[in-house]
Order: C-alpha cells, then structure tokens, then sequence
C-alpha cells in the first residue's frame, strides 16, 4: 500500500472560476447561508474527496468553522465565501496528510522487527478471574471491600461513595489502596501468583 492511498485525493478538477450555481445566493443570515449552501458544498466536496466519509466530513468542518466565524457583514455571496472556505480547509488537509508519516506494509523486507514469540508463556497473574477477585474480597476487611466493591463493580466516583459512606474523599482513596494491597495479598497467596516487588 502507498503513502497515496492514505490521503485525501487533491483533484483539480473544480477551480474556483468554474461556472457552478454557487455564484447567486440571496441568504443574509449564517444559519440561512448553511442551509443554502449545504446541498452545493456537499456536491462540491464529493468531487474534491475520495471517498463520500471524506466528502461529509470536510463539509461538516466547513459548517463548522463558518458558525465559528460567522457570517463577515462585507460578503455579497455567502455561497462563494463558503466554498472558497471548503476549497482552503480541503487545501489545509492535503498539505498536513503530505506531511504526516508514511504508512508502508509489514512484509519480509522489515527483518529489524520484533517477532512475537507464540511459544512464550503468559505471565501467571492472567490466570485471575473476576469470579476469583470475588472470592478474594470475602477475605479482606469489610470496610475496605465496601469502597472497592463501590468504585471498582458499581463504578461511583469518590465523591459518591464518601456522601453515601458519610466519610471524606481522601478516607476513601486511603481505603481503596488498603483494599487493592489486601487483595493482591489474597490472589498471590491463593493462586499462587509472583508478587511484584
């Protein structure tokens, strides 16, 4: 695959002197000028882009950045301002794609990459399972397993658990690292996992 098929295909084949039905629009407002000239930048992108995702997105971004700006009290034709805005944000995405990183396939002529070693052994600790931390919270502290049990299965902020605990934000941080660390303790010893130093 080529360094081209990664980017956006700069064609040249609408100049910005073409004779399109851009050139009279009678909208006064940015939300009417949107609306008016969606369908035509939408035409106007589709032959710019490769693709009809490219085309959508550029379009989107055009619309964007005119509800960004507004629309300038000295434009006579708002069709023609935003396809001229298109045209150069279609230009700003041509050059950054040019100048990003080439893309080339992994094949056998990349002999410096690591190869993965399918024989290799998953380290022990894979072998634990939910059903496993489960079981291990039965043997930890009430009070540290109730905040992990919060935090880590119901997902509750620390916010949440301290006003429904009644107990302060910096108790349950406290708490949850004594639960992890007694709970790490359990899971080694009961299955026989290395403990990290």
């Amino acid at each position: 695959m080529t360094l081209t098929s990664y980017l956006p295909v700069c064609k040249p084949t609408l100049g910005m002197g073409d004779p399109v039905e851009f050139l009279t629009s009678k909208a006064t407002t940015i939300d009417a000028a949107l609306a008016d000239a969606r369908p035509v930048l939408l035409r106007i992108a589709a032959r710019l882009c490769a693709t009809s995702a490219d085309a959508a997105d550029l379009v989107q971004d055009t619309l964007e950045r005119a509800m960004r700006v507004g629309l300038p009290a000295d434009v006579k034709n708002p069709r023609a301002w935003l396809t001229t805005m298109m045209h150069n944000l279609f230009i700003d995405r041509c050059r950054a794609a040019a100048r990003g990183p080439q893309h080339e396939p992994l094949d056998e002529v990349h002999d410096n990459i690591t190869r993965l070693d399918l024989d290799h052994h998953e380290p022990a600790w894979t072998r634990a399972t939910i059903d496993d931390v489960r079981a291990a919270l039965d043997k930890i502290n009430p009070m540290f397993r109730e905040v992990y049990v919060l935090h880590t299965f119901e997902d509750r902020s620390y916010e949440e658990i301290a006003a429904h605990l009644k107990i302060s934000r910096v108790t349950v941080g406290t708490r949850l690292t004594r639960a992890r660390l007694r709970l790490r303790k359990v899971l080694v010893e009961r299955l026989g996992l290395e403990a990290k130093p």
